[in-house]
């Protein structure tokens, strides 16, 4: 979430590091690799101050690390010798800490300090009232992290804040940040339901497609599912037509055979491969809505009739 952030935002995020001063953003150094096993920043900013440049590394925290000191120190000399240039590193931190968050990098012999690294430290809740008052609405997805009490009217506030977003593609990536974020503390179905009108918006951010995909398959589950209890009340054919047409009509052949090898699996467990190909191997419209059917008919995987069942 914080890089999506901190790639559409920088500038705001320099001006929370540099309340006093004019900085000018000119440029973004992404994919950084750096001369340690498995270490990657992914991105830094080149940014002037006074006429003078810098590079602007921006570490996310969600909460304190005891290494973390040690990782600034090492990053700071990685990429200061990497690019010969001046670097400024400054951490922010999201989650709420009351006891004092560390700033230094220290080599001590006993009591007394050899060498000391020292950078700033940003508490992302220093700043909520700006974020909810709007001065800062594109921090508005991690109000949820920050806040004390995380309820829906505060999920609608988020929300307010940022449909005021004039990019589309930023507020699509500002809407799925804030699913995300909120996905820590409440229940999909409940957020599918809750943003149901911005789904078309989100849907050209990449970081949300696989819950948009996952949501959709449950409400099309879910229709199978009340399909079947209309049929206990009504009539059991009657009422599995109807849920099959509701939970099949708005999916793609590719997504009715995945809706129906999941449900094998929830009800019997794993699938041998053979049954699970010969579903894959579907086409026809008709045999998968009498598959379906019989899914939730069927007591064992020999009453389904597929190859591979025993």
């Amino acid at each position: 979430v914080l890089k999506i952030l901190g790639r559409h935002y920088a500038g705001s995020f320099l001006k929370l590091a540099f309340p006093d001063q004019a900085v000018q953003l000119i440029g973004t150094l992404e994919n950084v690799e750096l001369s340690l096993p498995d270490e990657r920043i992914d991105f830094i900013h080149r940014v002037r101050i006074e006429g003078k440049e810098y590079l602007f590394h921006l570490e996310f925290q969600l909460r304190h690390r005891k290494n973390l000191p040690q990782r600034v120190f090492i990053y700071s000399g990685e990429v200061t010798d990497q690019f010969q240039t001046p670097v400024i590193s400054i951490v922010l931190y999201l989650e709420r800490r009351k006891s004092p968050l560390p700033k230094e990098y220290t080599v001590k012999i006993g009591k007394t300090v050899i060498h000391r690294f020292t950078y700033p430290v940003l508490k992302l809740w220093d700043y909520e009232e700006e974020i909810r008052s709007g001065k800062l609405p594109e921090f508005a997805p991690l109000l949820m992290l920050i806040a004390q009490e995380k309820t829906e009217a505060l999920l609608q506030e988020e929300k307010d804040l940022i449909l005021r977003e004039q990019d589309a593609q930023k507020r699509s990536d500002l809407l799925a940040t804030a699913v995300m974020v909120a996905s820590r503390y409440f229940d999909m179905n409940f957020l599918w339901d809750f943003f149901q009108k911005e789904v078309e918006q989100m849907r050209s951010s990449n970081p949300i497609q696989d819950w948009i995909q996952q949501a959709e398959t449950q409400a099309r589950q879910q229709g199978l599912q009340q399909g079947l209890q209309r049929g206990h009340e009504e009539g059991l054919q009657q009422g599995l037509e109807q849920g099959l047409e509701q939970g099949l009509e708005q999916g793609s052949q590719q997504k009715a055979r995945s809706i129906i090898i999941r449900q094998l699996r929830t009800k019997f467990g794993r699938l041998p491969r053979p049954m699970e190909r010969q579903i894959r191997s579907i086409t026809s419209e008709t045999e998968l809505d009498q598959l379906a059917i019989r899914v939730l008919m069927a007591n064992s995987l020999d009453e389904m009739g597929l190859n591979g069942s025993n």
